[in-house]
Order: C-alpha cells, then sequence, then structure tokens
C-alpha cells in the first residue's frame, strides 16, 4: 500500500510540474538576437541560435511567445522581417511570408496569431493562424476588402 501511495504523489507531482512548465512570464531576444522565453517556475529556454529574431512578444495567456526572423534582401542591403516563429507547447512552428511581414498580433487572448505580409507600400495580406498548429485558419487580400468589411480579427485591437 506504501508503495502505490509513493507512486500516486510521485505522478501528481510530475503532473503538476508540467502543468506549470508550460506557463510563460517573459520572452525576449538576448543582444545577440537569439529568443529566451521563462517559465513561470523561473527556467530561462533559449529557443535560438540564428541571430535573426526582431519583435518578440508574449501572448496574453503566457502560453505562446512568437517573433519575427529578418532575411537579407540584396536589393537594399537590409534585413527585413521574413517569417513569423511561433513557441507553444514545447515546440516552434513557423510561418513564412513572400514579402515583408510588417504587422503580426495576438488574438483571441494569444490562441491565435494573424499577420500583416505585403510590400513596403501598398496592399498586403492578412492570415490567421492558431497557434496550436499554425494552420491557416483565414486570410484576405486588403486591396480587395474594404476595412468596414474586414473580418474581427482583422479588426480587434493588437494584442
Amino acid at each position: 500500500m506504501k508503495i502505490r501511495s509513493i507512486v500516486s504523489t510521485g505522478a501528481l507531482f510530475i503532473a503538476c510540474s508540467t502543468a506549470s512548465a508550460g506557463s510563460l512570464v517573459k520572452a525576449y531576444a538576448d543582444k545577440a538576437r537569439n529568443v529566451h522565453v521563462v517559465t513561470a517556475s523561473g527556467k530561462d529556454i533559449k529557443l535560438t541560435t540564428d541571430r535573426r529574431a526582431d519583435d518578440v512578444r508574449l501572448a496574453s495567456d503566457g502560453e505562446s511567445a512568437a517573433w519575427l526572423v529578418l532575411a537579407y534582401f540584396a536589393a537594399d542591403g537590409r534585413r527585413w522581417p521574413t517569417e513569423l516563429h511561433v513557441y507553444h507547447g514545447g515546440r516552434t512552428r513557423s510561418s513564412k511570408c513572400g514579402m515583408i511581414i510588417r504587422e503580426y498580433w495576438f488574438w483571441k487572448n494569444g490562441t491565435h496569431v494573424a499577420t500583416d505580409c505585403g510590400g513596403l507600400h501598398f496592399s498586403g495580406i492578412e492570415t490567421l493562424y492558431d497557434v496550436r498548429t499554425m494552420k491557416e485558419v483565414d486570410s484576405f487580400d486588403q486591396a480587395e476588402v474594404p476595412v468596414e468589411q474586414r473580418p474581427e480579427w482583422s479588426n480587434a485591437s493588437r494584442e
């Protein structure tokens, strides 16, 4: 009976540790432009080593972190954000933009993330993703949809 009690206590401890380890309290880029997240238990986890991170954000629910990845463009010799990476549930997934990611934002308390992808000027494409899978949920061309007819996620306040 004592062994069963010890095993049950151990299983409960592991379950509680795993649940709290998923909660993030901070996301940031270090001086070398690598991304880190800090868990609720205080563990600092380095997520990247490629030194290309920009605009690191933590979702309001504390379960996801996102950042832009800069790519070099020979045309103007500058680095522009062309990929969005999202860390959720211990995994990093990404979405590439054929042009520049001009903006991104979390929606619905961090369960979704949206991007505004296009050139430096003119209309682009807005896309909504589920952060757990980074699968596209919705998308539209800004040139074809007037602002007042755009979906709620597009017009929502940027988290």
